[in-house]
């Protein structure tokens, strides 16, 4: 009797591992309309730089970028240049990786729905509404791609592969 009930906690034990060991983000395909509405500003843009760093509690590690603005889409951002911010980076030898997050890289065009928000750092900024979704790199024939998230339902909603104008035309039709 004894030997069974250890053999049942050691099972028990090792299903436990299994089961904690893999896991995933699940998301809701946002549509464009969603993800418009959701979002304070809309803009075109170019990663002019990124650098990852301590937040100001020293608890997570965070990237902020400098976006030079080339279209404002939608909303009234005052200045120029913004910066935008998500979770995840490398300090030194200490890495985060937030699943569905998007990376941005300097030098990409893209189009991004962002929400003013305070810095993890000092002062305001931007973040990426709907994690991976609000992002869209323009690539040279000035195609609009996402990629980089995973979505459980929804993904009929999410336009992609779409000419960057005609995206552009879509959002500037959607009411507030």
């Amino acid at each position: 009797m004894k030997k069974i009930s250890l053999a049942i906690m050691f099972l028990c034990f090792i299903m436990l591992g299994f089961l904690s060991t893999s896991s995933f983000a699940i998301m809701k395909g946002l549509s464009t309309e969603e993800l418009t509405n959701t979002s304070d500003i809309v803009i075109e843009g170019e990663v002019e730089n990124t650098e990852a760093m301590w937040s100001k509690d020293g608890s997570t590690i965070f990237t902020r970028t400098d976006i030079a603005i080339q279209t404002i889409i939608r909303g009234d951002p005052s200045q120029t240049k913004i910066k935008v911010e998500y979770e995840g980076g490398e300090v030194g030898e200490i890495g985060l990786k937030v699943s569905d997050q998007p990376l941005l890289l300097k030098g990409e065009k893209v189009i991004l729905f962002l929400k003013s928000e305070k810095s993890k750092k000092d002062g305001d900024a931007y973040t990426i509404v709907g994690k991976g979704q609000g992002k869209y790199l323009i690539d040279a024939n000035r195609i609009a791609r996402k990629s980089g998230f995973s979505v459980a339902f929804g993904q009929e909603n999410i336009d992609n592969n779409i000419p960057a104008d005609e995206l552009i035309k879509k959002i500037e039709k959607i009411k507030q």
